[in-house]
């Protein structure tokens, strides 16, 4: 029984991911694309209060390690992947992380692994967009 419920969860979790393009959360999200310099590195290991200012700034990332992760329901197809890899991704043995706002743009890049969560947030608080959600946010 227990392995019938684990196989349905399974099952049910791989079916309800979306395969989407960057285009596709314009204007919706904005998009952070990690590219880890080790690729066996797990995950971007983020706190609560991370989590927070993600929701808060409507921030979607996609890590793209030896397990691709996200903390949306998307997914890119394995193709789309390489091509994001391509375009966006340094190739350097650093690692780099892009920020694309919601017009579909490209905000900041970094090289490096680690995220500088300071300078990402207050890159995106000085956004004409960002200043406009903040200011009609009920409080």
């Amino acid at each position: 029984m227990k392995i019938l419920i684990t196989l349905l969860f399974i099952m049910g979790s791989s079916f309800s991911q979306t395969h989407i393009e960057i285009k596709d959360l314009q204007w919706k999200n904005r998009v952070l694309l990690v590219f880890p310099a080790d690729k066996n590195a797990k995950g971007l290991g983020l706190t609560d209060a991370i989590q927070v200012d993600l929701v808060d700034r409507d921030l979607i990332y996609f890590y793209f390690g030896d397990e691709f992760e996200s903390n949306s329901p998307y997914t890119f197809t394995k193709n789309y992947q390489k091509e994001l890899q391509k375009l966006y991704g340094s190739g350097s043995d650093k690692g780099n992380y892009v920020l694309i706002g919601k017009d579909g743009g490209s905000k900041l890049e970094e090289f490096g692994n680690e995220i500088n969560w300071q300078l990402l947030f207050s890159t995106i608080d000085s956004m004409p967009m960002r200043i406009r959600e903040m200011k009609n946010k009920p409080q």
